[in-house]
């Protein structure tokens, strides 16, 4: 029914769709032109006049900087610097001094004050007079700015000091202070022998630069202009804010931003970089959209009008969809009665290879090399009140039907209830991985189970088969182990018996010893390596001490470490992440070392020691996220990545890195590479046939003889040698 829900809606959107967007399409489209068209008129004009008030503020700050920068080397300026003492009897050459210092006919009229302090005689020159530094009203503070001056290597630059007050704002106007308010253009000059000679500061006159803006802010156009990041002049401080609010957000600085009070501005920036200077130049975009609002009103209008067709539009899409979805539902349910009759019939073994391969063909399914059978059945008889065996079938249905969608496609093909038991087919490229496949379905459908409906589940898998034909054989198999009484449970009373334990279970004769597995379980998940250690030391010596051996050994081997791998799988511990390559191997190898002393050591270096470290940096409160980075990066290039572009991509410097690795891994950070590209290396050698060149290409070695080289370091063997011994 939600399926159907789904298809209508959906045929109902189509509908919807091909109505109304061709007419939001013609109703916004004027508006949208409209509006586009004035941006882009406004968009250029802002340009082009951010670029006018540029030009004009640039030139007289130019202009101003240069006059001065010349006006260094002057005879006035130089006999200023050589007067010892205050020159208050030189008058003729004071003028030209003063004359000079005001700057030219064009300059004068931006030059609001100066000061001439000639540091090194200690004696102070401005436009209200002359007198020393020592008697200055304002002395703490001209001995706090000479001293920011030293700090300072520039010896012309501008300086903004627009929030610092004057020295005489409320007062009149007279001699005896050092004004370092408002934006100065410094000149000074230092001799490493003596230190800081002079410092000249020129104060421009604001009001005289506000006027350069006027024109534009007559045209519509706010200008505010900055000095080193601070406010020099603005016509309207919402603009100011705007421009603000774009670097607060880390945007663009030309583009449209909001400002204060709910206005928009569209932005113009220009930099200077010789002056230090910021024109913003910018237009309220409201005006715009408020004349393109007639536009959009239409369009309402318009869409008002085709609101009663759209409602007839929906009435006649659920309609129309009726036989379509009843089609939809015939083909779904075909589909997968086909299925299960499919699976049915293999059951049965009533199929040939060649009717099982046309049917698989026919209908899309996918071929696997290794199969497992499921078999599951609810407990009904640990609850109460007692379960018919109607309700038992239409439960088990129930739990089919609403199974995780994960869960479902780990299938080969549709599940079905036989014989009162749920059967499914699971199906992978060897016995290892379709191994590793039941073990997370079996966890996945008993916890979803126990969470639903509250049963717990018994469990019976067949053994590994490889063909289709043999189907019929695996449920005999899952159902004797179905109903077998040597369930092992778990906590909340599921159980699960693989007809491989069963068909070996013989309490007179069996040479395994569950408790003892259940003990060593326990200690690896505990984590107490020692004791883990004596109780495999324990099996082990148990089942030399019988003789087992051939078949029999490698079967309670593999039994064991499934056990032991079981404990990483519940703590969601990835054991691709965990071995590495050597995944598909680890069993094989256990099983082909003789020699309880080798076996003994092999299974904890290689299996049970690394599961409980795993588990233990799981379990840590602490789990460093530059590790887990570190760790993903070096994964994600295949080890080709160095520790300062680690560095540089977490922003930490590299020996800090290197200081977490070593504490919380207890590895380098080459350590760490070499492991990777050990495993990719590994890995290449056992499931691909390309060349060691290429092998060694893929790892960004140079040369061959370097990877080969490295591989024999770490393996104790060349990568040949590897290929051969462990493919044989």
């Amino acid at each position: 029914m939600k399926n159907n829900v789904k298809y209508e809606n959906r045929l109902f959107l189509q509908f919807l769709l091909l109505v109304t967007v061709p007419l939001i399409v013609m109703g916004i489209v004027s508006y949208y032109i409209y509006v586009k068209g004035e941006n882009s008129k406004s968009g250029q004009a802002l340009d082009s006049y951010c670029k006018s008030v540029a030009n004009e503020y640039e030139n007289v700050f130019s202009s101003i900087r240069e006059y001065y920068l010349d006006s260094t080397g002057s005879t006035s300026v130089k006999w200023l610097v050589n007067q010892k003492e205050v020159p208050y009897s030189k008058y003729k050459e004071l003028k030209q001094a003063q004359n000079m210092l005001q700057g030219n006919y064009f300059l004068s009229k931006y030059v609001s004050f100066y000061n001439f302090m000639n540091v090194k005689e200690g004696w102070v020159l401005n436009k209200y007079g002359m007198y020393p530094i020592k008697d200055l009203k304002n002395l703490s503070e001209v001995e706090a700015f000479l001293e920011e001056q030293k700090e300072i290597p520039l010896s012309l630059y501008w300086l903004n000091r627009m929030d610092t007050a004057s020295p005489y704002e409320g007062t009149v106007k007279e001699s005896g202070f050092v004004d370092t308010a408002g934006e100065l253009l410094v000149v000074k000059e230092e001799y490493s022998s003596v230190g800081t000679v002079y410092v000249l500061t020129v104060r421009l006159d604001t009001e005289r630069l506000e006027n350069l803006s006027e024109p534009y802010r007559k045209l519509g156009y706010d200008v505010t202009v900055l000095s080193n990041g601070k406010v020099l002049m603005e016509t309207n401080p919402a603009l100011t804010k705007a421009y603000r609010a774009s670097l607060e957000g880390g945007g663009v600085k030309s583009g449209t931003y909001a400002s204060t009070g709910g206005k928009n501005f569209r932005l113009s920036v220009m930099e200077s970089g010789g002056n230090g200077l910021t024109y913003i130049t910018g237009v309220d975009t409201a005006k715009m959209n408020r004349e393109g609002i007639p536009f959009v009103l239409a369009s309402i209008a318009i869409i008002g009008i085709f609101g009663v067709i759209l409602i007839v539009l929906r009435v006649a899409a659920i309609a129309f969809s009726k036989p379509v979805l009843m089609l939809q539902k015939f083909v779904d349910d075909q589909n997968a009665q086909i299925r299960e009759l499919f699976l049915s019939n293999l059951l049965k073994g009533e199929l040939s290879m060649e009717k099982i391969q046309e049917t698989m063909k026919k209908y899309g399914m996918e071929a696997w090399s290794s199969y497992r059978l499921i078999a599951i059945s609810c407990k009904f008889e640990e609850k109460n009140p007692p379960v018919t065996r109607e309700e038992r079938d239409e439960i088990n249905r129930e739990i089919l039907m609403n199974l995780p969608e994960g869960v479902r496609e780990a299938f080969f093909v549709s599940p079905v209830i036989h014989g009162h038991m749920a059967l499914f087919i699971i199906g992978e490229n060897d016995d290892l991985e379709v191994d590793n496949k039941t073990a997370l379905v079996y966890k996945q459908i008993k916890d979803h189970v126990m969470e639903i409906y509250g049963y717990p589940v018994a469990f019976g898998i067949s053994r590994t088969f490889h063909k289709l034909t043999h189907t019929g054989r695996a449920y005999e198999e899952c159902s004797e182990a179905l109903h077998s009484k040597n369930h092992d449970r778990n906590e909340n009373g599921s159980s699960l018996v693989l007809y491989d334990d069963y068909s070996l279970m013989d309490p007179a004769g069996n040479v395994y010893d569950m408790i003892m597995e259940d003990e060593l379980i326990h200690s690896v998940d505990s984590l107490n390596e020692e004791e883990a250690k004596r109780l495999l030391e324990l099996i082990m010596g148990r089942m030399e001490m019988k003789g087992a051996s051939g078949m029999e050994r490698t079967f309670y081997i593999t039994r064991l470490l499934t056990a032991v791998l079981d404990i990483p799988a519940r703590a969601s511990l990835s054991l691709t992440d965990l071995f590495g390559s050597d995944q598909y191997n680890v069993l094989t190898k256990a099983s082909n070392v003789y020699g309880q002393k080798e076996l003994v050591s092999f299974i904890m270096e290689e299996i049970l020691n690394p599961v409980m470290t795993a588990l233990s940096e799981a379990r840590a409160a602490g789990s460093s996220d530059i590790v887990k980075e570190v760790t993903r990066m070096i994964k994600d290039k295949n080890g080709n990545i160095s520790l300062n572009e680690c560095a540089d991509a977490l922003s930490y410097h590299p020996n800090y890195i290197s200081r977490v690795l070593k504490k919380e891994k207890g590895l380098s950070f080459t350590d760490m590479v070499n492991e990777e590209k050990l495993k990719i290396a590994k890995y290449m050698l056992l499931t691909s046939t390309d060349s060691i060149a290429d092998i060694s290409a893929r790892l960004n070695y140079n040369n061959v003889q370097n990877f080969i080289r490295f591989f024999k370091n770490q393996v104790g063997t060349t990568p040949s040698a590897y290929r051969k011994e462990h493919k044989e």
